[in-house]
């Protein structure tokens, strides 16, 4: 009996939170987008090779607005919309044909994609300390102490 009524205040903990997977496909992006910028560093010498981009931001807005739960004509919270979970999207790979090439037919700038680079990184290291948090607040929340 003990048991059970644990399982189901956890349940409620973590009914609707979906900021976990949120923060797990924003990282997925950032991830990708990381890679596609180290391939183009890698490839900025190769004759021809055109730089390649990774975009997700807008795809996972979407379906975070999807997921947001739908309001009942008195104001309160639909219960059937609360649960919503985070759908499947891909980030989009597109190849830079608007860059100017070189004389070789690269248009990879090793500038710009170090300063790429930097930021991918940043925000990737942002979104593994908000994860570590929301774990962080969330066996607090389960052992009832802060830690």
């Amino acid at each position: 009996e003990g048991q059970e009524s644990a399982k189901i205040m956890i349940q409620h903990i973590f009914r609707g939170n979906q900021t976990p997977n949120v923060l797990l496909a924003a990282l997925d992006g950032q991830s990708a987008r990381q890679g596609a910028i180290v391939n183009n560093i890698v490839n900025v010498d190769t004759p021809g090779y055109r730089r390649v981009e990774v975009s997700f931001e807008e795809e996972l807005q979407k379906e975070v607005a999807r997921m947001r739960p739908e309001r009942a004509s008195d104001g309160s919270i639909s219960t059937d919309s609360v649960d919503r979970p985070l759908g499947d999207f891909a980030a989009k790979v597109s190849i830079d044909m608007s860059t100017p090439v070189r004389f070789d037919g690269s248009n990879v700038r090793i500038d710009r994609e170090m300063v790429e680079l930097a930021k991918a990184t940043g925000k990737i290291n942002q979104l593994t300390e908000l994860l570590i948090r929301q774990h962080r607040m969330t066996r607090s929340a389960i052992l009832g102490r802060n830690i």
